[in-house]
Protein backbone atom coordinates (compact mmCIF):
# COMPACT_ATOMS: atom_id res chain seq x y z
CA UNK A 1 0.00 0.00 0.00
CA UNK A 2 1.38 3.40 -0.96
CA UNK A 3 0.13 6.92 -1.67
CA UNK A 4 2.58 7.95 -4.39
CA UNK A 5 0.40 9.95 -6.78
CA UNK A 6 1.16 13.26 -8.50
CA UNK A 7 -1.12 15.09 -10.95
CA UNK A 8 0.41 17.38 -13.59
CA UNK A 9 -1.19 20.75 -14.36
CA UNK A 10 -3.98 20.17 -16.88
CA UNK A 11 -3.08 21.76 -20.23
CA UNK A 12 -6.11 20.60 -22.23
CA UNK A 13 -9.75 20.07 -21.36
CA UNK A 14 -9.93 16.53 -22.70
CA UNK A 15 -6.96 14.85 -20.98
CA UNK A 16 -5.20 14.63 -17.68
CA UNK A 17 -1.77 13.20 -16.80
CA UNK A 18 -0.39 11.91 -13.56
CA UNK A 19 2.44 9.88 -12.06
CA UNK A 20 1.80 6.91 -9.83
CA UNK A 21 3.82 4.06 -8.36
CA UNK A 22 3.19 0.40 -9.10
CA UNK A 23 4.87 -2.89 -8.18
CA UNK A 24 3.43 -4.82 -11.12
CA UNK A 25 6.95 -5.77 -12.27
CA UNK A 26 7.84 -7.03 -8.81
CA UNK A 27 9.67 -3.83 -7.89
CA UNK A 28 8.22 -0.38 -7.29
CA UNK A 29 8.50 1.92 -10.32
CA UNK A 30 6.96 5.22 -11.35
CA UNK A 31 4.60 5.36 -14.32
CA UNK A 32 3.15 8.26 -16.26
CA UNK A 33 -0.50 7.87 -17.22
CA UNK A 34 -2.55 10.01 -19.58
CA UNK A 35 -6.33 9.70 -19.37
CA UNK A 36 -8.44 10.95 -22.28
CA UNK A 37 -11.45 12.43 -20.54
CA UNK A 38 -13.71 12.47 -23.60
CA UNK A 39 -13.52 8.66 -23.80
CA UNK A 40 -15.04 8.10 -20.36
CA UNK A 41 -11.68 8.17 -18.68
CA UNK A 42 -9.94 5.43 -20.66
CA UNK A 43 -6.31 5.49 -19.55
CA UNK A 44 -3.41 5.40 -21.96
CA UNK A 45 -0.33 4.08 -20.20
CA UNK A 46 2.81 6.08 -20.85
CA UNK A 47 6.32 4.75 -20.52
CA UNK A 48 7.84 3.64 -17.25
CA UNK A 49 9.71 6.58 -15.78
CA UNK A 50 13.38 5.74 -16.12
CA UNK A 51 14.80 2.64 -17.72
CA UNK A 52 16.95 1.18 -14.95
CA UNK A 53 15.78 -2.13 -13.49
CA UNK A 54 17.88 -1.94 -10.34
CA UNK A 55 19.96 -4.96 -11.32
CA UNK A 56 23.21 -3.02 -10.99
CA UNK A 57 22.36 -1.71 -7.52
CA UNK A 58 23.30 -3.24 -4.23
CA UNK A 59 20.37 -3.69 -1.86
CA UNK A 60 22.31 -2.42 1.14
CA UNK A 61 22.79 1.12 -0.24
CA UNK A 62 20.32 4.02 -0.40
CA UNK A 63 20.76 6.77 -3.01
CA UNK A 64 18.68 9.52 -4.63
CA UNK A 65 18.20 9.37 -8.39
CA UNK A 66 16.64 11.65 -10.99
CA UNK A 67 15.26 10.97 -14.47
CA UNK A 68 13.04 12.63 -17.06
CA UNK A 69 9.36 11.79 -17.30
CA UNK A 70 9.23 13.18 -20.85
CA UNK A 71 11.82 10.90 -22.45
CA UNK A 72 12.98 7.41 -21.41
CA UNK A 73 16.40 7.83 -19.82
CA UNK A 74 18.65 5.98 -17.44
CA UNK A 75 18.27 7.41 -13.92
CA UNK A 76 21.16 9.61 -12.80
CA UNK A 77 22.49 9.17 -9.26
CA UNK A 78 22.69 12.51 -7.45
CA UNK A 79 24.36 11.31 -4.26
CA UNK A 80 27.92 10.30 -3.49
CA UNK A 81 28.77 6.63 -3.77
CA UNK A 82 30.23 4.78 -0.81
CA UNK A 83 27.50 5.97 1.56
CA UNK A 84 23.80 5.50 2.21
CA UNK A 85 21.78 8.71 1.99
CA UNK A 86 18.63 10.20 3.46
CA UNK A 87 17.66 13.16 1.29
CA UNK A 88 15.39 16.17 1.81
CA UNK A 89 14.60 18.34 -1.24
CA UNK A 90 13.90 22.07 -1.06
CA UNK A 91 10.37 23.14 -2.02
CA UNK A 92 11.53 24.61 -5.34
CA UNK A 93 13.74 21.58 -6.11
CA UNK A 94 16.81 23.78 -6.47
CA UNK A 95 18.77 22.20 -3.61
CA UNK A 96 18.78 19.16 -1.39
CA UNK A 97 20.28 18.20 1.95
CA UNK A 98 21.59 14.70 2.48
CA UNK A 99 22.48 12.95 5.71
CA UNK A 100 24.87 10.17 4.76
CA UNK A 101 26.88 7.47 6.47
CA UNK A 102 28.27 3.97 6.10
CA UNK A 103 29.01 1.14 8.49
CA UNK A 104 32.51 2.58 8.89
CA UNK A 105 31.61 6.28 8.88
CA UNK A 106 29.24 8.10 11.29
CA UNK A 107 26.57 10.41 9.84
CA UNK A 108 27.41 13.78 8.34
CA UNK A 109 25.29 16.17 6.31
CA UNK A 110 25.85 18.31 3.25
CA UNK A 111 23.88 20.54 0.90
CA UNK A 112 23.89 20.16 -2.88
CA UNK A 113 22.59 22.35 -5.69
CA UNK A 114 20.55 20.72 -8.43
CA UNK A 115 21.81 21.69 -11.88
CA UNK A 116 19.94 21.52 -15.18
CA UNK A 117 21.30 21.78 -18.72
CA UNK A 118 19.55 22.63 -21.97
CA UNK A 119 18.88 18.95 -22.70
CA UNK A 120 16.95 18.59 -19.50
CA UNK A 121 19.63 16.51 -17.81
CA UNK A 122 19.87 16.97 -14.08
CA UNK A 123 22.97 16.70 -11.94
CA UNK A 124 24.14 17.84 -8.54
CA UNK A 125 26.88 20.18 -7.39
CA UNK A 126 28.34 20.06 -3.89
CA UNK A 127 27.83 23.32 -1.98
CA UNK A 128 29.23 22.50 1.44
CA UNK A 129 28.94 20.50 4.63
CA UNK A 130 26.40 21.30 7.30
CA UNK A 131 27.84 18.90 9.86
CA UNK A 132 31.00 16.81 9.77
CA UNK A 133 31.18 13.25 11.00
CA UNK A 134 32.16 12.95 14.66
CA UNK A 135 35.43 11.38 15.65
CA UNK A 136 35.20 7.73 16.67
CA UNK A 137 37.64 6.19 19.13
CA UNK A 138 38.43 2.49 18.90
CA UNK A 139 35.33 1.93 16.80
CA UNK A 140 35.14 -1.51 15.20
CA UNK A 141 32.50 -1.53 12.45
CA UNK A 142 30.62 -4.66 11.45
CA UNK A 143 31.53 -6.34 8.18
CA UNK A 144 29.09 -6.86 5.31
CA UNK A 145 28.88 -10.20 3.56
CA UNK A 146 26.69 -11.85 0.95
CA UNK A 147 26.22 -15.40 -0.20
CA UNK A 148 24.23 -17.36 -2.81
CA UNK A 149 21.10 -18.75 -1.18
CA UNK A 150 19.68 -22.12 -2.13
CA UNK A 151 16.43 -20.28 -2.83
CA UNK A 152 18.08 -18.64 -5.84
CA UNK A 153 18.82 -15.13 -4.60
CA UNK A 154 21.82 -13.32 -3.14
CA UNK A 155 21.39 -12.94 0.61
CA UNK A 156 23.04 -10.26 2.73
CA UNK A 157 24.30 -10.17 6.27
CA UNK A 158 26.85 -8.54 8.52
CA UNK A 159 28.99 -9.69 11.40
CA UNK A 160 30.94 -8.23 14.30
CA UNK A 161 34.36 -9.60 15.17
CA UNK A 162 34.76 -10.41 18.85
CA UNK A 163 37.15 -7.87 20.32
CA UNK A 164 40.60 -9.25 20.97
CA UNK A 165 40.17 -11.83 18.22
CA UNK A 166 42.92 -14.44 18.32
CA UNK A 167 43.75 -16.37 15.14
CA UNK A 168 42.56 -19.96 15.27
CA UNK A 169 40.31 -19.45 18.29
CA UNK A 170 36.56 -19.99 18.00
CA UNK A 171 34.17 -17.78 19.94
CA UNK A 172 30.61 -18.06 21.25
CA UNK A 173 28.30 -16.51 18.70
CA UNK A 174 25.06 -14.55 18.90
CA UNK A 175 22.70 -14.54 15.92
CA UNK A 176 20.68 -11.36 16.28
CA UNK A 177 17.43 -11.77 14.39
CA UNK A 178 14.29 -9.92 13.40
CA UNK A 179 13.08 -11.94 10.43
CA UNK A 180 9.70 -10.31 9.89
CA UNK A 181 8.25 -8.31 7.00
CA UNK A 182 8.81 -4.61 6.33
CA UNK A 183 12.20 -4.49 8.10
CA UNK A 184 15.74 -4.45 6.73
CA UNK A 185 18.58 -4.74 9.25
CA UNK A 186 21.50 -5.18 6.86
CA UNK A 187 22.34 -1.85 5.24
CA UNK A 188 25.58 -0.03 4.66
CA UNK A 189 24.68 2.79 7.02
CA UNK A 190 25.92 3.74 10.47
CA UNK A 191 23.84 1.94 13.07
CA UNK A 192 24.76 3.95 16.14
CA UNK A 193 22.32 3.44 19.01
CA UNK A 194 20.34 0.83 17.07
CA UNK A 195 23.17 -1.71 17.24
CA UNK A 196 24.72 -0.52 20.50
CA UNK A 197 23.88 -3.79 22.28
CA UNK A 198 25.52 -5.76 19.47
CA UNK A 199 28.69 -3.70 19.83
CA UNK A 200 28.56 -4.44 23.56
CA UNK A 201 28.34 -8.18 22.87
CA UNK A 202 31.31 -7.99 20.51
CA UNK A 203 33.28 -6.01 23.10
CA UNK A 204 32.56 -8.80 25.61
CA UNK A 205 34.06 -11.42 23.32
CA UNK A 206 31.10 -12.67 21.29
CA UNK A 207 30.90 -12.96 17.54
CA UNK A 208 27.64 -11.36 16.41
CA UNK A 209 25.83 -12.14 13.15
CA UNK A 210 22.85 -10.41 11.50
CA UNK A 211 21.12 -11.79 8.39
CA UNK A 212 18.25 -10.47 6.28
CA UNK A 213 16.29 -13.49 5.10
CA UNK A 214 13.34 -13.76 2.77
CA UNK A 215 10.53 -11.47 3.80
CA UNK A 216 12.75 -8.49 4.62
CA UNK A 217 11.97 -5.27 2.82
CA UNK A 218 13.50 -3.44 -0.18
CA UNK A 219 14.00 -6.62 -2.20
CA UNK A 220 10.82 -6.62 -4.28
CA UNK A 221 7.47 -8.38 -4.05
CA UNK A 222 8.68 -11.90 -4.77
CA UNK A 223 11.33 -11.75 -2.03
CA UNK A 224 9.04 -10.11 0.52
CA UNK A 225 5.99 -12.16 -0.45
CA UNK A 226 7.56 -15.46 0.61
CA UNK A 227 6.10 -14.91 4.08
CA UNK A 228 2.54 -14.76 2.78
CA UNK A 229 0.69 -17.56 4.62
CA UNK A 230 4.04 -18.85 5.94
CA UNK A 231 4.86 -16.80 9.03
CA UNK A 232 7.13 -18.78 11.32
CA UNK A 233 7.87 -21.58 8.84
CA UNK A 234 10.57 -20.32 6.45
CA UNK A 235 12.53 -17.63 8.32
CA UNK A 236 14.69 -19.90 10.49
CA UNK A 237 15.74 -21.88 7.42
CA UNK A 238 17.23 -18.70 5.94
CA UNK A 239 18.94 -17.71 9.19
CA UNK A 240 20.55 -21.13 9.62
CA UNK A 241 21.66 -21.23 5.99
CA UNK A 242 23.40 -17.86 6.31
CA UNK A 243 25.00 -18.72 9.64
CA UNK A 244 26.38 -22.02 8.34
CA UNK A 245 27.71 -20.34 5.21
CA UNK A 246 29.50 -17.65 7.23
CA UNK A 247 30.93 -20.23 9.64
CA UNK A 248 32.44 -22.01 6.65
CA UNK A 249 34.14 -18.80 5.51
CA UNK A 250 35.53 -17.41 8.76
CA UNK A 251 37.43 -19.26 11.44
CA UNK A 252 36.13 -17.69 14.66
CA UNK A 253 32.50 -18.92 14.91
CA UNK A 254 31.95 -21.77 17.35
CA UNK A 255 28.88 -23.58 16.03
CA UNK A 256 28.56 -25.54 19.27
CA UNK A 257 27.93 -22.28 21.17
CA UNK A 258 25.35 -20.26 19.25
CA UNK A 259 22.61 -18.12 20.78
CA UNK A 260 19.64 -16.75 18.85
CA UNK A 261 18.48 -13.38 20.19
CA UNK A 262 15.68 -11.08 19.11
CA UNK A 263 12.90 -8.75 20.17
CA UNK A 264 9.26 -8.56 19.05
CA UNK A 265 9.13 -10.52 15.76
CA UNK A 266 12.75 -11.31 16.55
CA UNK A 267 11.65 -12.73 19.91
CA UNK A 268 9.16 -14.88 18.02
CA UNK A 269 12.00 -16.04 15.77
CA UNK A 270 14.17 -16.84 18.78
CA UNK A 271 11.50 -19.19 20.12
CA UNK A 272 10.97 -20.75 16.71
CA UNK A 273 14.72 -21.15 16.27
CA UNK A 274 15.15 -23.02 19.53
CA UNK A 275 12.09 -25.19 18.83
CA UNK A 276 12.81 -25.92 15.17
CA UNK A 277 16.61 -26.12 15.26
CA UNK A 278 17.81 -27.00 18.78
CA UNK A 279 20.74 -28.71 17.06
CA UNK A 280 21.98 -25.29 15.87
CA UNK A 281 20.97 -22.98 18.70
CA UNK A 282 22.24 -23.82 22.14
CA UNK A 283 20.24 -21.02 23.79
CA UNK A 284 17.55 -18.49 22.89
CA UNK A 285 16.88 -15.01 24.24
CA UNK A 286 13.31 -14.07 23.38
CA UNK A 287 12.19 -10.52 24.05
CA UNK A 288 8.53 -9.46 23.83
CA UNK A 289 7.68 -12.38 21.54
CA UNK A 290 4.58 -12.98 19.50
CA UNK A 291 3.49 -16.48 20.54
CA UNK A 292 0.14 -16.93 18.80
CA UNK A 293 -0.99 -14.83 15.84
CA UNK A 294 -4.56 -15.12 17.07
CA UNK A 295 -3.50 -12.98 20.03
CA UNK A 296 -1.80 -10.26 17.95
CA UNK A 297 -3.04 -7.16 16.12
CA UNK A 298 -5.48 -8.38 13.47
CA UNK A 299 -4.65 -5.51 11.10
CA UNK A 300 -1.07 -6.75 10.89
CA UNK A 301 -1.74 -10.47 11.09
CA UNK A 302 -4.55 -10.76 8.54
CA UNK A 303 -2.49 -8.85 5.99
CA UNK A 304 -0.05 -11.75 5.88
CA UNK A 305 -1.98 -14.88 6.84
CA UNK A 306 -5.65 -14.09 6.37
CA UNK A 307 -8.36 -15.07 8.83
CA UNK A 308 -8.12 -17.81 11.48
CA UNK A 309 -11.39 -19.34 10.28
CA UNK A 310 -10.24 -19.65 6.67
CA UNK A 311 -6.56 -20.41 7.34
CA UNK A 312 -6.48 -22.52 10.53
CA UNK A 313 -3.52 -24.62 9.34
CA UNK A 314 -1.48 -21.48 8.63
CA UNK A 315 -2.20 -20.12 12.10
CA UNK A 316 -1.29 -23.45 13.68
CA UNK A 317 1.99 -23.73 11.73
CA UNK A 318 2.97 -20.21 12.83
CA UNK A 319 2.03 -20.72 16.49
CA UNK A 320 4.93 -21.19 18.91
CA UNK A 321 2.71 -23.34 21.13
CA UNK A 322 2.55 -25.93 18.35
CA UNK A 323 6.26 -26.63 18.88
CA UNK A 324 6.48 -26.58 22.67
CA UNK A 325 7.34 -30.27 22.94
CA UNK A 326 10.27 -29.70 20.57
CA UNK A 327 11.90 -27.24 22.96
CA UNK A 328 14.90 -28.71 24.79
CA UNK A 329 14.55 -30.20 28.25
CA UNK A 330 17.90 -28.80 29.38
CA UNK A 331 17.96 -25.92 31.83
CA UNK A 332 19.46 -22.52 30.96
CA UNK A 333 18.55 -22.72 27.28
CA UNK A 334 15.64 -20.27 27.18
CA UNK A 335 15.47 -16.74 28.55
CA UNK A 336 12.09 -15.05 28.14
CA UNK A 337 11.85 -11.26 28.58
CA UNK A 338 8.65 -9.22 28.52
CA UNK A 339 7.39 -5.89 29.87
CA UNK A 340 4.06 -5.94 31.68
CA UNK A 341 2.89 -2.71 30.03
CA UNK A 342 3.79 -3.80 26.50
CA UNK A 343 1.19 -2.06 24.32
CA UNK A 344 2.24 -3.83 21.10
CA UNK A 345 2.84 -7.48 21.92
CA UNK A 346 0.73 -7.86 25.04
CA UNK A 347 2.09 -9.86 27.97
CA UNK A 348 -0.74 -12.32 27.33
CA UNK A 349 1.56 -13.88 24.71
CA UNK A 350 4.21 -14.73 27.29
CA UNK A 351 1.53 -15.80 29.76
CA UNK A 352 0.16 -18.31 27.25
CA UNK A 353 3.69 -19.53 26.54
CA UNK A 354 4.52 -19.97 30.23
CA UNK A 355 1.33 -21.94 30.84
CA UNK A 356 2.23 -24.32 28.03
CA UNK A 357 5.86 -24.61 29.18
CA UNK A 358 4.68 -25.56 32.66
CA UNK A 359 2.21 -28.13 31.35
CA UNK A 360 4.94 -29.73 29.22
CA UNK A 361 7.53 -29.48 32.02
CA UNK A 362 9.88 -27.38 29.91
CA UNK A 363 12.45 -25.23 31.76
CA UNK A 364 12.76 -21.49 31.18
CA UNK A 365 14.04 -18.32 32.80
CA UNK A 366 11.86 -15.20 32.95
CA UNK A 367 12.61 -11.48 33.19
CA UNK A 368 9.71 -9.05 33.57
CA UNK A 369 9.73 -5.25 33.64
CA UNK A 370 6.56 -3.96 35.35
CA UNK A 371 6.85 -0.32 34.24
CA UNK A 372 8.17 -0.74 30.69
CA UNK A 373 6.36 -0.95 27.38
CA UNK A 374 7.29 -2.68 24.12
CA UNK A 375 10.72 -1.10 24.25
CA UNK A 376 12.72 -0.73 27.46
CA UNK A 377 13.27 3.02 27.83
CA UNK A 378 14.13 3.64 31.46
CA UNK A 379 17.91 3.92 31.89
CA UNK A 380 18.05 1.79 35.03
CA UNK A 381 15.77 -0.88 33.56
CA UNK A 382 17.85 -0.83 30.39
CA UNK A 383 21.05 -1.33 32.34
CA UNK A 384 19.47 -4.19 34.27
CA UNK A 385 18.25 -5.80 31.05
CA UNK A 386 21.67 -5.54 29.40
CA UNK A 387 23.40 -6.97 32.47
CA UNK A 388 21.02 -9.91 32.77
CA UNK A 389 21.36 -10.80 29.08
CA UNK A 390 25.15 -10.81 29.37
CA UNK A 391 24.96 -12.90 32.54
CA UNK A 392 22.68 -15.42 30.82
CA UNK A 393 25.06 -15.71 27.87
CA UNK A 394 28.10 -16.08 30.10
CA UNK A 395 26.42 -18.83 32.11
CA UNK A 396 24.90 -20.66 29.14
CA UNK A 397 27.44 -20.40 26.33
Amino acid sequence: VQDILHFFPQTTEDSISFLYASEKTGFRHLYMVTSELHTSGQATMGQQIGQGDGADNNYVWTHRYVTSYREPTTPVCLTEHGYSHTVQLSKDFSQFVTVFSSLESPPESAVYKLTFDTLGTTGSAYMGHITRKPTTIDYKPPVLFHYPSRAGHTAYGLYFHPHGLEPGKRYPTVLFVYGGPCVQLVTNSFKGQKFLRLHTLAADGYAVVVIDGRGSTNRGLKFEGVLKNQLGTVEIEDQVEGLLWLASQVQFIDMSRVAIYGWSYGGYMSLMGLAQRPDIFKVAISGAPVVSWELYDSGYTERYIGLPLTNPDVYKAGNVLTYIKSLPDDETRLLLIHSLKDENVHFHHSSALINKLVKCCKPYQLLTYPNERHGIRDNEANEHYKTMVLKFLQDSL
